[in-house]
This record gives structure tokens, C-alpha cells and sequence, in this order.
């Protein structure tokens, strides 16, 4: 091999694994250095800001479910204790609140805001248009209750749960559990399927252990009571 090929093997070699780049230096036959690099693309980085985002709002929903339905009127007595009663009227609005909040930084389309309108932008910039078409096929049907999240976050909604019927929550907001959970589960999905075309393997957990936790918590709490 003449010398132009040798200097064709010489320096830096690299290819691109999932989201990491993976870099060789070599120097003749002899690999010297091995060189790891995160892919630091924008869609990567809004990726695993809207990861932690939808992780939050999936987690806050379920305690508060697990406070506001599984829990009742199995725990209720628990629930009442004079010893923690206050935390549970501060948990049930708290996490009514961040789930909330969480949804609504997803959904935000300030352009300074590393949501899904501008995931969707750098996805289609970095060749992944079908992922960005997927994601706004998915969310299609949950339109009315994103629009409905963010009049809740513009208007700053504020109630206190425990004084009123929990009916009268959901009308309050015109939105139902239900509505909620399922446009929680479609934006999740999507920005999961999204995160695993850019190579991202840790995403929002698809499991309803945040509810499971809060009922084995109660349950705990509720056998300590009886055990006084």
C-alpha cells in the first residue's frame, strides 16, 4: 500500500452506535485510544428533558389517584390519622398540581421552551420526520384536554380538594381522570418511541408502580395504627 493509503488509515476513524458516536484513533496497526462521545444533538437533548418531564407527570398522576380513588374507603381512617393527616391534604393538591404542571411544560409552545413543538421541529431536522409525524398522530385525539391543561396552567387553577366532593374537582376543570391518564399514556408512548429512534434506552417507566407504592405505603402505615 503506497503512502496515501497508509495516511487514509492514520487518525481518527468513528461511527455513529444509537445515540453515541463511537471515535478510534489508530496509528498504524495499533489502536491507541478509544474515544466515547454522547451524541449531543438538539433532539437528544429536548428528549431527555421531556423524559424527566413525562416521567413526573406519569408518577404525580398516580399517587394522586392511589390517594384520590384506590385509596377510599380502604384507607380513609389512615388517611385521617391525626398523627399525618396533614400531609395527605397537602400531597392529594401537591401532586394534583405538579402532574399538572409537568403536562403543561410538555405541551408548551413558547419556542424557548424545550417542548414537544420544538421536539418535533428537531426531530424533522435531523431526518426523523416520521417520528415527528407519529408523535403529532398519537396526540391528535387528546387535543381538547391538552387545550384544557393549559387553560388550567394559565389561569393558575387553585382549589383546595379535601374541602369539596371529588366529582366537583373534575368539573371544576373540565377534565376527567380518565381524559387525564389517557392523554398522560399517549404523550409518554410518543416521547418514548421518539427517544428510542434517537437511541436513548432510558425512558418513562411503563408500569404503574408510582400507584402501588402509594397503596403499600398507606397499607404499611395502616397496620403500624392498629398495631398501637
Amino acid at each position: 500500500m503506497g503512502k496515501a493509503g497508509r495516511g487514509k488509515r492514520r487518525g481518527a476513524e468513528s461511527r455513529r452506535q444509537g445515540g453515541i458516536i463511537v471515535g478510534r484513533l489508530t496509528r498504524g496497526k495499533k489502536n491507541h485510544v478509544t474515544i466515547l462521545a454522547m451524541n449531543t444533538s438538539k433532539a437528544n437533548e429536548i428528549a431527555h428533558l421531556l423524559i424527566d418531564e413525562g416521567t413526573k407527570a406519569r408518577a404525580h398522576f398516580q399517587v394522586w389517584w392511589a390517594l384520590r380513588n384506590k385509596a377510599l374507603p380502604t384507607y380513609y381512617t389512615t388517611m385521617n390519622n391525626h398523627d399525618y393527616v396533614d400531609f395527605f391534604h397537602a400531597a392529594n393538591s401537591g401532586h394534583y398540581t405538579l402532574f399538572l404542571l409537568s403536562l403543561a411544560k410538555i405541551f408548551d409552545r413558547d419556542n424557548r421552551v424545550a417542548g414537544l413543538k420544538e421536539f418535533k421541529q428537531a426531530l424533522r431536522a435531523e431526518g426523523l420526520g416520521k417520528s415527528a409525524l407519529a408523535i403529532a398522530r398519537a396526540l391528535k385525539p387528546h387535543l381538547k384536554t391538552v387545550t384544557t391543561v393549559m387553560a388550567i396552567r394559565n389561569k393558575s387553577v387553585v382549589h383546595n380538594e379535601h374541602a369539596i366532593k371529588r366529582s366537583k374537582v373534575y368539573q371544576i376543570n373540565g377534565v376527567t381522570p380518565n381524559e387525564l391518564r389517557a392523554l398522560i399514556d399517549a404523550t409518554c408512548d410518543s416521547i418514548n418511541d421518539a427517544a428510542t429512534s434517537l437511541g436513548i434506552t432510558n425512558t418513562i417507566f411503563e408500569s404503574d408502580r408510582a400507584e402501588q407504592a402509594t397503596l403499600k405505603m398507606l397499607e404499611a402505615l395502616s397496620v403500624g395504627a392498629r398495631g398501637k
